[in-house]
């Protein structure tokens, strides 16, 4: 099984990290607030392994703020360095995951740094990263494909080092964000354990696993099942992968266009010694292989020998997909139109400030010089009874 080390960054990718910690992974988590440090769960993340990289002179947090995210991580680098190597004690590592969530601060300013300083020193980096949901505000949005933005832009122009990519979009979560963390985090988890298992057929090594991630771009795994009694056609592993695929919470993807490509497919015992099942679960497969057809493609089938399991598991990982341009250019649009509200909301408010600025300005009033702005009208009125005199001013009048 390949040995990979998950890094958390910033408070969401603690929480990814964590996960991996509480699946049996070597999970380390970095973040600039020690309060948002407080709640990891110790035994999946030793304390030692909880590292703050708050810059001197400045408070815990980077508050969305990416460029103190970024100067936090580059300032205090080889001491992170120092404390991925004591919690890795010398053992090989396949791969450095780092996780971020985009849009915030310390992951969003952090992973590209990290990402950098290992690569230089030789290691072997996989990103996953996530993008935030609408009800966000555009502000974090922004961030989020800024930053993705450069992130993609520098793994393209790298020619030495191939650093594999998982994008997470949030805007697909129906429910609790952690609900759909555990669920992301098992599939990888369990997709890792299964490769370490004996094959029925074919076989799928640590090799290939490898050199699956050798290839530049998105990487994608889900998870499928199927009932026993559902085995019937020969396309209903394709059927039930593409309903994977349509409800994964990783961004969407056209699998025509993975450049590699696994499908490893767990059968219970029964189901897979009854006469003309393997003949049967072998054109299921290449109906699935069907679906990627440009991917240089690998399968495993594995028999289940636990009694208990009673249907039939599918995972695929496709890998060297591109960049979710479509994804990224509706949020573009998105959030070009909210800065544009925006900007012109603030235009009017600023209008009516100076307006109201100029008119506070012109309040004036001398005693000693009173303008002579309402004409006086002064006329005698004589009643029976008496003569008054009576000034006019305006609307108003008196009498003498």
């Amino acid at each position: 099984m390949l040995n990979f080390v998950h890094i958390g960054i910033g408070q969401c990718g603690n929480r990814f990290a964590e996960q991996f910690g509480k699946n049996g992974r070597l999970a380390i988590a970095i973040n600039t607030a020690r309060i948002d440090m407080v709640s990891i769960d110790r035994k999946a993340i030793s304390p030692k392994n909880q590292i703050h990289i708050a810059m001197n002179g400045h408070k815990d947090g980077a508050g969305r703020n990416t460029e103190i995210g970024r100067a936090s991580m580059e300032a205090n680098i080889e001491k992170v360095y120092d404390a991925i190597q004591k919690a890795t004690n010398g053992v090989s590592v396949d791969r450095f995951c780092l996780w971020a969530g985009l849009g915030g601060g310390t992951g969003t300013g952090g992973v590209l740094p990290l990402m950098r300083y290992l690569l230089a020193k030789g290691h072997k980096v996989m990103l996953g990263l996530t993008l935030p949901r609408k009800k966000e505000g555009w502000v974090v949005r922004m961030n989020a494909i800024r930053a993705l933005t450069n992130i993609l832009g520098e793994l393209d122009e790298d020619r030495r080092n191939i650093v594999p990519y998982i994008i997470i979009d949030n805007e697909r979560i129906v429910g609790g964000i952690d609900t759909a963390n555990e669920i992301i985090v098992r599939d990888l988890a369990c997709f890792t354990k299964t490769t370490n298992n004996v094959p029925s057929a074919s076989a799928f090594d640590d090799t290939d696993y490898s050199r699956l991630l050798d290839y530049k771009g998105v990487v994608s795994v889900v998870h499928s099942s199927i009932s026993v009694e559902s085995v019937k056609g020969n396309d209903i592993f394709a059927k039930a992968v593409q309903e994977g695929w349509d409800k994964s919470l990783l961004t969407k993807f056209n699998a025509k266009n993975a450049t590699g490509a696994v499908t490893l497919v767990i059968v219970p015992t029964k189901l897979y010694n009854t006469k003309g099942n393997k003949e049967l679960i072998n054109e299921n497969i290449e109906s699935v292989e069907a679906l990627y057809p440009h991917a240089n493609p690998y399968s495993c089938v594995y028999e289940a020998k636990n009694d208990g399991i009673d249907k039939v598991i599918i995972y695929t990982m496709l890998t060297g997909l591109p960049a979710p341009d479509d994804i990224l250019d509706e949020i573009y649009e998105d959030i070009s139109e909210q800065i544009s509200e925006d900007k012109e909301r603030r235009k009017k408010q600023k209008w009516v400030e100076r307006q109201a600025r100029a008119r506070r300005q012109k309040l004036e009033y001398d005693p000693n010089n009173v303008d002579d702005d309402n004409e006086v009208v002064v006329r005698e009125a004589k009643t029976e009874s008496e003569n008054k005199t009576i000034i006019m001013g305006g609307e108003s009048a008196f009498s003498l």
